[in-house]
């Protein structure tokens, strides 16, 4: 697999509300880009990366805003007083990542209507909890995984150390086909549910290795010790995976880019591949390491790559 082209400025956004500190919230726009991928599975016709989702959208506004046009934004107003804020019940609110996969699928069909949102993967790459009036909530992002797998083909992907996934959830994902919920360090062979009308091509699967977590103390959630973390990822990447998901981004320092650098020493020391993470915001979506590995970094942003051949965008 090889990331093509990323463009640099998004093809929409979708407005959400952002937790800061003190409790209050601010408006945000989630970027939308498109790029273009080689190495997809014949029978898939686009993958979509994001992670770090974290942020909430009022009903209200969801009901304002629940349509789309070729050129136009999904915006929330940033004029909300505090007032106004304490008048809707949190009881309202629903996770971005749960209002985010209608409002992409509504974009594919307009945008690329020759796309079949079912002949569409999804890598999660974590982060997908957030609450009113805390940054940096920890809770449940099931919702978020049910909401990619109802608009599209397949989900798969990892927790950030902000996920708290019970035992009852964690079965939920496990028990649908169509999802591949990395909650331990393992290569998954994701590929498109077989029905009435699908085709052998359709059943070819992208190999997708997934780690979740960050460097930490063990006795917090979804963190492992420095040593155990890259053993784990250094056995990941010598099955040579199509691709990896992490949720900590490696560090590039003389880009200026926040992370982990012994991340970033093991995947350079590791086959080329292809890395999907989050966790740390950068303001470049796309580096390549020595040694040919390309990070893509998912932080608050949102991802559609489409297959290109011969300098064009094709179907599978």
């Amino acid at each position: 697999m090889r990331i093509i082209t990323l463009q640099e400025h998004p093809i929409e956004t979708f407005g959400y509300l952002n937790a800061v500190p003190g409790g209050e919230v601010q408006a945000a726009q989630l970027p939308i880009y498109f790029g273009t991928i080689s190495g997809l599975p014949k029978g898939m016709d686009a993958l979509i990366v994001s992670s770090d989702l974290q942020g909430i959208v009022p009903l209200p506004y969801v009901r304002e805003n629940d349509k789309i046009t070729a050129d136009s934004d999904v915006h929330i107003s940033p004029d909300i007083s505090s007032q106004d804020e304490r008048t809707l019940n949190m009881d309202e609110d629903c996770l971005l990542g749960e209002m985010l996969p209608d409002y992409v699928r509504l974009l594919l069909e307009v945008e690329m209507p020759e796309i079949d949102p079912n002949r569409v993967g999804v890598l999660l790459c974590g982060d997908l909890y957030a609450r009113r009036g805390k940054r940096g909530a920890s809770g449940n992002p099931v919702p978020v995984w049910l909401a990619f797998r109802d608009a599209f083909g397949w989900v798969a992907g990892v927790d950030g150390n902000h996920d708290l996934t019970d035992e009852a959830g964690a079965h939920r994902l496990h028990s649908d086909t169509a999802i591949h919920y990395m909650d331990a360090p393992v290569v998954i062979n994701a590929s498109l549910p077989l029905d009435g009308l699908a085709s052998s091509a359709a059943s070819q699967p992208l190999r997708v290795a997934g780690l979740g977590g960050i460097i930490g103390r063990p006795d917090k959630p979804n963190r492992l010790p420095k040593e155990q973390y890259l053993q784990s990822l250094n056995k990941l990447l010598k099955q040579q995976p199509d691709c990896l998901v992490l949720h900590q981004s490696p560090g590039i320092a003389e880009l200026g880019l926040k992370g982990e650098a012994l991340i970033r020493q093991a995947l350079e020391a590791g086959s080329e591949t292809v890395v999907f993470c989050g966790h740390t915001h950068w303001q470049t979506s796309l580096v390549q390491l020595n040694n040919g590995t390309q990070i893509v970094n998912a932080d608050s942003k949102l991802f559609i790559f489409t297959r290109e051949q011969d300098g064009k965008t094709e179907k599978g």
